[in-house]
């Protein structure tokens, strides 16, 4: 098969002629891709791995509801949403991961203060509000505050707009301010 067929070529050799070989090489062209987004999010190789294959065969599954446009980020955004059902799941049953459990400041923040019992219970109620936020929002923190992501790529990664991340770092932000000023009980 030659290589140098377009992805909408590949995948109307998979609709028409139920051709295999046309779906692996898109696999092999955007497997790295799909993976390091799951790896990114998961914190796991072996997590990553499993919603890399859930997110193509998934894709597979609903070829033919495609519309066009960049079949990578496509099925870059269904391992997306794979990704944040499975760490939901976990939540809901109360599993933890480390990866999960971060400084929630910079450290060029507070270089120059001295220890500080004050902020030191700031920074523990502000990371249990975190921990409360849906897994969505809490990675949307984790991304932008923690990673350093644009928010225009949070945006491409999840499907929306830039303007619509904007608004939900906004909320989440607000809702942050006052679970702390509450005692994280909203």
């Amino acid at each position: 098969m030659n290589d140098n067929l377009s992805d909408i070529e590949l995948i109307r050799q998979v609709l028409r002629e139920n051709n295999p070989r046309a779906f692996e090489m898109l696999m092999q062209r955007y497997s790295l891709q799909v993976y390091s987004t799951a790896l990114r999010l998961m914190h796991d190789e072996e997590d990553a791995a499993e919603v890399t294959q859930m997110a193509f065969i998934q894709a597979y599954k609903q070829l033919a509801s495609w519309q066009g446009g960049n079949f990578g980020s496509w099925v870059t955004v269904i391992a997306n949403h794979i990704g944040l059902r499975l760490l939901e799941k976990e939540k809901r049953r109360g599993e933890v991961r480390f990866d999960d459990v971060r400084c929630t400041t910079d450290l060029a923040d507070v270089a120059d203060e001295t220890y500080n019992e004050q902020k030191e219970q700031q920074l523990q109620a502000l990371e249990q509000a975190i921990t409360q936020l849906p897994e969505q929002e809490q990675q949307i923190i984790r991304w932008h505050y923690y990673e350093g992501v644009p928010l225009q790529q949070i945006a491409y990664r999840l499907g929306q707009t830039e303007n619509n991340i904007k608004v939900r770092l906004f909320r989440i932000r607000e809702r942050l301010k006052k679970k702390i000023e509450h005692g994280n009980n909203n």
